[in-house]
């Protein structure tokens, strides 16, 4: 035998430490932390250590197909984490491959590469099992005979793909003795294909593994079937057989790059298909398989110039996103983008604010509203109630359904019957916005169903949809369209999201501005009030079906108004025509939930979430109770402040803690953005406290309290847990609340 075919001996601990998985770890943590990163952030998602707070966690733990969590919906969840995982494998085998050249000695390589590239695939796997079973039993109440239904689903998924990946490579790929036999030339011309330079730079290995490159040293691996072997020596073959090996199994890997990207192309394309709005945790785990592959690939042609290369490439895609035809920005649907744009100016915006005659007629329109709410209650001096809401998503729309119909119900109906006007901001809106329908429409006969079904509407996943279409959709595909009320607009998460809230509200929220106008003013429903942030220079953009200019009104030469009458300001726009539903969309823009809608001006203006100048709309309430203070002190007994609360506004101040390094450096932002509706609530009692001075009448305050906190939390999102859901509904049940509920039967008595 010759010596160079000798078994070499190894000491148990060279075993150990040069075993293939292990030297694969290694490589990955030294020479990989591109492709590490991607495994870092789903570990990091499916344990809840980030994006808690906005429920993205949740689109893993609880996948949702079709409206139903099931066997299905995890069946796509371990469909296209077997496909990243595949990625994983062919983009590391790609940036690895030459380290490892005694791969090229065994049948199929790539698979040996993959069956000894399990650990990180294979931890991952195990954790994602473990926190979707704790997750369903603890916060979604799911029997384990369920569980254990979802978790087949998710591993047959899994390996389905990971499997029929595996039979594909098993019959392409070869081995360096299939290309020992004939000539060397036929064969290498045979296996040389241009669609491998799609993802990987066509080298000739003796080139990548030429001089100053270190071979990494493997004693065993795992072969088929898992048994042990030792890792045969190939220094001895030639290096252009070894290349050709190499050369064929990046073709391969191309193909199957290339089929993936195909099929997120034609998912992005036809997304308005139910059938293909998977999932939004497959979305996002396909998104990171395109990138772990244009990583890989980037890496492959450029190596050390990778950082380099990405980053002047997003300076240049900055650059152009800046140019037009390139420029994308949301709309507003309802609104004329067509037409000429409204000058955005501190001189046109005075304008409007100093319009005496509009602020003339207003104010008469709202005298009439008030007189037919009045007359509406029936009775001489009634109590008039203000509802205010806060922002927070799901769980904020939902806590005001519940807490406000409670508090109805336990005043036999006097609250909303007295209740003239609502403001607030983002998920609070929404609630108050559908309860408004709900109580109209069961006024009017109109509709027979329950408090508890519209409760059980507005709680509905609302988050799924929308992170869906910002993965298969807003990254490829924003040349869409569709048409609303005649316009065309182009289609984005902002539109998933308005269908999906559209279908969870029974089509009832889905009317222009204008159609609330009559009923509004005839007291069938009280005046709604949104106001979301103008995010160029922080005004507010008070959009009403009412004239409500007097809240918009400038008296001093050297002052500002906070405040655009959005209907007016974008008259010639046909602001009338803004749909109801993207007005509460505006209102609720948090940032990179939704896009920020672009308002038809001149400079360009993008619209933000209400709540970060106001997550109550308590200066909304106090200043149009300032404009119709002699009304109200005249034919009102008083007046009823409801403030619907997130959060309890007092709570125990936590210690200070040492803050590390990190900590040191971003606590100044921190701060600010742990503090702004602190802030707000200063501003806030301290407002109401002054209105109680200038106000001739009584005013009182009355507050239902979500008791939630920072460690026993619920999160900002448009997607709750059941556990969630049923912490929302009972909180109604509080003594606090109770108690503010009797508190407001008998105040409405007078």
């Amino acid at each position: 035998m010759d010596l160079k075919d000798k078994v070499p001996q190894f000491k148990l601990w060279e075993k150990l430490v040069f075993f293939f998985p292990v030297q694969l770890l290694f490589v990955h943590l030294k020479k990989n932390l591109l492709l590490l990163t991607f495994w870092l952030l789903l570990f990091a998602l499916i344990s809840r250590s980030i994006g808690l707070k906005y429920g993205v966690p949740y689109l893993f733990l609880f996948p949702e197909y079709l409206g139903q969590v099931n066997f299905l919906s995890h069946l796509i969840v371990g469909l296209t984490t077997g496909a990243f995982i595949m990625s994983f494998n062919l983009s590391s085998y790609v940036v690895n491959g030459f380290r490892f050249p005694f791969l090229a000695t065994l049948s199929r390589p790539f698979i040996k590469y993959c069956q000894n590239n399990f650990i990180i695939p294979l931890a991952y796997s195990i954790t994602y099992i473990i926190a979707l079973a704790f997750f369903q039993s603890n916060f979604e109440g799911l029997v384990f005979s369920q569980i254990l239904i979802n978790v087949l689903g998710f591993l047959l998924g899994n390996l389905l793909f990971i499997g029929l990946t595996g039979l594909y490579f098993a019959a392409t790929n070869k081995n360096l003795f299939s290309f020992s036999k004939g000539s060397n030339n036929t064969v290498h011309d045979q296996y040389i294909n241009p669609v491998s330079d799609l993802f990987s730079n066509q080298k000739k290995w003796e080139r990548t593994h030429g001089a100053g490159k270190k071979e990494w040293k493997v004693t065993t691996y795992i072969s088929q079937f898992g048994s042990i072997k030792l890792a045969r020596n190939s220094s001895h073959y030639k290096k252009n057989t070894l290349e050709k090996v190499f050369a064929q199994n990046r073709i391969n890997a191309s193909l199957f790059q290339a089929s993936v990207l195909v099929a997120l192309f034609i998912m992005g394309l036809y997304n308005d298909n139910k059938w293909l709005m998977i999932p939004a945790a497959s979305s996002i785990l396909l998104f990171f398989t395109m990138l772990i592959m244009l990583a890989s690939a980037f890496y492959s042609w450029f190596k050390g110039w990778t950082s380099v290369v990405i980053l002047a490439l997003l300076v240049s895609l900055n650059f152009l996103s800046t140019k037009s035809p390139l420029v994308y920005k949301n709309q507003a649907y309802g609104l004329n983008y067509n037409v000429e744009k409204v000058e955005y100016s501190q001189a046109n915006i005075a304008a409007h604010q100093k319009n005496y005659q509009n602020l003339y007629l207003d104010v008469e329109n709202g005298l009439e509203m008030l007189q037919n709410w009045k007359s509406k209650t029936g009775e001489e001096k009634p109590v008039a109630v203000f509802l205010n809401v806060p922002g927070g998503g799901l769980r904020s729309a939902m806590w005001t359904i519940q807490s406000i119909g409670k508090a109805n119900e336990i005043s036999n109906g006097e609250l909303w019957d007295n209740l003239l006007l609502i403001s607030g901001s983002s998920g609070g809106m929404v609630g108050a916005a559908y309860l408004r329908e709900y109580y109209w429409r069961k006024e009017c006969r109109a509709s027979s169903i329950t408090l508890d079904s519209i409760l059980d509407d507005i709680s509905k996943d609302k988050l799924n949809p929308v992170a869906a279409s910002a993965v298969l959709n807003d990254v490829f595909f924003r040349f869409k369209t569709f048409e609303y009320d005649g316009k065309q607009y182009t289609k984005d998460r902002a539109l998933a999201f308005e269908n999906k809230l559209d279908l969870d509200t029974r089509g009832w929220l889905n009317r222009r501005l204008k159609d609330y106008q009559h009923l509004e003013h005839k007291a069938e429903m009280p005046m709604l009030l949104l106001a979301p942030t103008i995010s160029d220079d922080g005004r507010k953009l008070l959009i009403s079906s009412q004239p409500i200019s007097y809240l918009c009104q400038n008296f001093g030469e050297d002052q500002l108004n906070e405040n655009i009458e959005f209907s007016r300001f974008f008259k010639n726009q046909e602001s009338e025509n803004l749909n109801f539903i993207t007005a509460l969309r505006m209102s609720a823009t948090f940032p990179y939930v939704f896009p920020s809608a672009n308002l038809p001006t001149n400079p360009g203006v993008e619209i933000l979430d209400a709540g970060i100048r106001d997550n109550y709309g308590i200066s909304n309430t106090l200043k149009f109770m300032y404009f119709f203070k002699d009304w109200l002190a005249a034919n009102t007994s008083q007046i009823l402040i409801i403030q619907v609360r997130d959060q309890e506004k007092i709570r125990d101040i936590n210690a200070n803690k040492q803050p590390s390094i990190l900590e040191g450096i971003t606590q100044p932002f921190g701060t600010f953005y742990t503090t702004i509706l602190d802030v707000q609530d200063y501003q806030m009692d301290d407002q109401i406290r002054m209105a109680r001075g200038w106000y001739g009448g009584k005013i009182e305050v009355v507050e239902y309290v979500l008791n939630r906190s920072e460690i026993n939390p619920i999160s900002l999102s448009w997607h709750l847990t059941q556990r969630e859901k049923e912490r929302i509904i009972d909180a109604a049940e509080t003594d606090y609340n109770q108690i503010e509920f009797i508190r407001t039967k008998t105040l409405l008595k007078h």
